[in-house]
């Protein structure tokens, strides 16, 4: 893993959006269009506003998530809304927007429509993650089987937080591991012994982080205590 540690939780967010923009730029030097996952939550909503001034030609980029919970977009636990908010809102409105979720669906159908709306952006070429303290990634919690991080094999699952609101969908543990740039935001002294832990330990399931640092050693952590 390559960390980056910063004093300060603006420092942090601004070196990490200078780093995203950087990816997505330097995949928009060898192909037409890039895709970038983005994730929902506190810490995003210091980053977004920040990569979406960055001097990106926003016009090439497909833009997703890497989890969702299955609410509607004007609600605030909507990770799409968020998106919206402080990102497409705030300087990449030019950038197209594919949304994990559509509400007023049934579950296995806004799945299904995912997998086939989003098949032609995979696998994905830059990612923000975050974590959580649990250790989950994207929507993937603890669990006793990492198959269950993969569901049927396609690149979107339906999953379950412990916490409400508790439906979520969420790319797999599968195609999490084959995006080209990973990058993982970890804010807070207990989230950064919850990393230090998955990188001392055995890959588990129970730690979803642990599997994802391992399997991907270059990963990019920009922490901040």
């Amino acid at each position: 893993m390559i960390r980056h540690d910063h004093a300060s939780t603006g420092e942090c967010a601004a070196a990490l959006a200078d780093a995203l923009a950087a990816a997505v730029t330097d995949v928009l030097e060898s192909k037409s269009r890039a895709s970038l996952a983005l994730s929902g939550g506190r810490s995003p909503e210091t980053v977004l506003p920040l990569l979406a001034a960055a001097p990106v030609d926003w016009s090439r980029v497909d833009v997703t998530l890497v989890d969702d919970r299955r609410v509607p977009q004007d609600d605030r636990q909507s990770n799409a809304g968020l998106v919206g908010r402080a990102f497409l809102q705030r300087g990449a409105a030019a950038a197209t927007f594919h949304p994990l979720w559509h509400h007023g669906r049934g579950l296995a159908d806004a799945v299904a429509n995912a997998n086939v709306e989003l098949a032609p952006l995979f696998p994905l070429d830059v990612a923000y993650l975050g974590m959580g303290p649990d250790g989950h990634i994207a929507s993937l919690f603890p669990a006793d089987d990492a198959a269950a991080f993969d569901g049927d094999g396609t690149p979107v699952i339906a999953s379950e937080a412990p916490s409400a609101p508790h439906g979520r969908i969420s790319l797999t543990f599968l195609e999490l591991s084959r995006i080209k740039c990973l990058f993982l935001h970890v804010t807070g002294p207990a989230k950064i012994q919850v990393l230090e832990h998955a990188l001392a330990c055995a890959p588990t399931p129970s730690l979803p982080v642990s599997l994802l640092v391992h399997a991907r050693p270059d990963i990019e952590a920009y922490e901040c205590p």
